[in-house]
């Protein structure tokens, strides 16, 4: 069956929809965040508005900047990178999220850098084979890591688990292969957001913020636990986040160049 708009024009019309936003609003560099409390502070910090649709976005042109809460789960980490691949001008992106550690080294408040996740959720099979990794970019991760580092944090490397289950921690089965693989933390979009950018060849990076150690002794996150790591962390994760997207904009030309031999 024929249809009336072809793909590159539903996706960017999708986008639109989906943002309010304008196009030619979005800036060439985009933090990916799920919590509305990032995209608040971000709006405050830029001076800039927020637009909202079935998600929400501030386009901080000065700092050629957008930053896009898209909600939870992997259908909808899948479907944001999808659309972000249409854009004309992109140049790369960031995730700032959240995720239970699972490796005793880790404490609440740590900020991880992946280097690559496993795909424990269904999205991701629809954009690549099972047995694809998935990985985000060197290139990009590089300034992530850096940015954690100027601010006095130490940024923890390892592999993070991506899970499309909720309540996984009462599984005495699943806990001992998280533990048996050696798994640093686990996370429910990941692995679907390094996917589907592979697939498309968007060059994305990740800071995870360390929100709870669900394997320890009162380590689940309450609501106690989950309104101090907002107010203890959120801004400095935050302020991570802005600093590697400066500093990948200043030094474009050279990331660009790297990432040429990584695709």
């Amino acid at each position: 069956m024929a249809l009336n708009l072809k793909e590159h024009e539903y996706v960017r019309q999708t986008l639109e929809r989906y943002t309010n936003s304008p196009l030619e609003n979005f800036c060439e560099h985009v933090l990916l965040t799920n919590f509305k409390q990032y995209l608040h502070s971000f709006e405050q910090k830029t001076e800039e508005c927020c637009s909202e649709g079935n998600f929400r976005i501030v386009n901080a042109r000065e700092l050629n900047c957008t930053m896009i809460d898209f909600g939870i789960g992997s259908p909808q980490a899948a479907l944001i990178i999808n659309c972000l691949a249409y854009l004309d001008n992109l140049k790369s992106v960031i995730v700032l999220g959240m995720c239970g550690g699972i490796d005793d080294i880790l404490e609440v408040g740590d900020f991880v850098i992946p280097a690559a996740a496993i795909r424990g959720e269904g999205t991701s099979r629809h954009y690549l084979p099972q047995e694809f990794p998935a990985i985000p970019a060197t290139s990009v991760n590089i300034y992530c890591r850096r940015a954690v580092k100027n601010r006095e944090f130490t940024p923890r490397q390892g592999i993070v688990y991506t899970t499309d289950r909720r309540l996984w921690e009462f599984d005495d089965e699943f806990v001992e292969y998280l533990r048996a693989q050696r798994i640093l933390a686990i996370d429910m979009e990941l692995a679907t957001l390094f996917s589907v950018a592979y697939r498309y060849e968007i060059p994305i990076g990740s800071i995870m913020l360390v929100s709870d150690m669900p394997l320890q002794r009162r380590g689940i996150k309450d609501k106690k636990m989950h309104e101090e790591v907002y107010t203890n962390y959120k801004d400095k994760h935050l302020e991570m986040g802005m600093e590697a997207v400066a500093q990948i904009d200043a030094n474009w030309e050279q990331v660009e160049k790297k990432l040429n031999h990584e695709w």
